[in-house]
């Protein structure tokens, strides 16, 4: 059986510039996966190949067993989400226009569907951003939008959900709200790929831990590993110690 999701070799330079090299993995349904790196490591350009906002410069990626040059643009937008890592601020349309534009994919017709308004309704509902459905998105403060932009995402129902640092901008609640809906996403048969830099957050929620560095893919291991080997800390800093919380849980402390 075909992985969901497959790079082999996959590289993405500019003139003069690599950003990443032979870059491989297979990701499954299911999965919670964070992309980590430090800054610069090329984490949101792998997502925009992996969409198709960008081509790579050599290697193959495949989204169900199928080439993903090879999907229209409508059909991989059905399968593959991605929220970015930035929007422009000041957009007139109101957050449920915003929210519906995720289930433009899905269309057949002028208008939206009852079936299009109910899951961006129901996005809505789950992001906590329902109460101001009607409100202007250049109104809303940033975490307010990041909610937005979330259930947009979440509104597409993508097999594939990119997610280009979800949690920025969010408060503490929201940023655990947020992962709770990423790993919910994950159980219920997606695949959840979310670019951060919040280690803990990584070891706390998510199955496996892709790390950038030094133009490829340096480290690919399962959270439980990573809570036992704490080599891969190096990537980001030595002033890093894997630890435990009073309850068992993994916790990077800083030094």
């Amino acid at each position: 059986m075909n992985a969901l999701l497959q790079l082999e070799n996959v590289s993405f330079s500019y003139p003069g510039r690599p950003v990443f090299g032979e870059v491989s993995f297979e990701a499954n349904a299911g999965e919670f996966i964070a992309l980590l790196g430090s800054n610069g490591a090329g984490k949101s350009t792998l997502l925009d190949t992996i969409t198709g906002l960008r081509e790579p410069t050599s290697g193959t990626i495949a989204i169900e067993g199928k080439p993903a040059s090879e999907w229209r643009p409508s059909e991989r937008a059905r399968r593959v989400a991605h929220l970015p890592q930035s929007v422009r601020p000041d957009l007139p349309f109101t957050v449920e226009q915003l929210v519906l534009m995720g289930r433009y994919p899905h269309g057949e017709a002028w208008f939206d569907s009852p079936a299009d308004i109910a899951a961006a309704h129901a996005a809505m509902q789950r992001t906590a951003c329902w109460e101001y459905r009607s409100r202007r998105v250049f109104t809303l403060s940033g975490g307010e939008r990041q909610r937005v932009l979330l259930a947009a995402c979440l509104a597409q129902n993508g097999s594939v959900c990119l997610m280009d640092e979800p949690s920025v901008f969010l408060d503490i609640e929201q940023q655990l709200r947020c992962f709770d809906l990423l790993a919910e996403e994950a159980r219920n048969g997606k695949l959840c790929i979310a670019v951060t830099h919040d280690l803990n957050l990584a070891l706390s929620y998510c199955s496996r831990l892709l790390v950038l560095a030094d133009h490829k893919l340096v480290v690919d291991c399962s959270t439980r590993s990573a809570r036992h080997d704490s080599g891969w800390l190096g990537f980001f800093s030595n002033r890093l110690q894997l630890g435990d919380t009073p309850n068992g849980k993994p916790w990077v402390w800083y030094r």
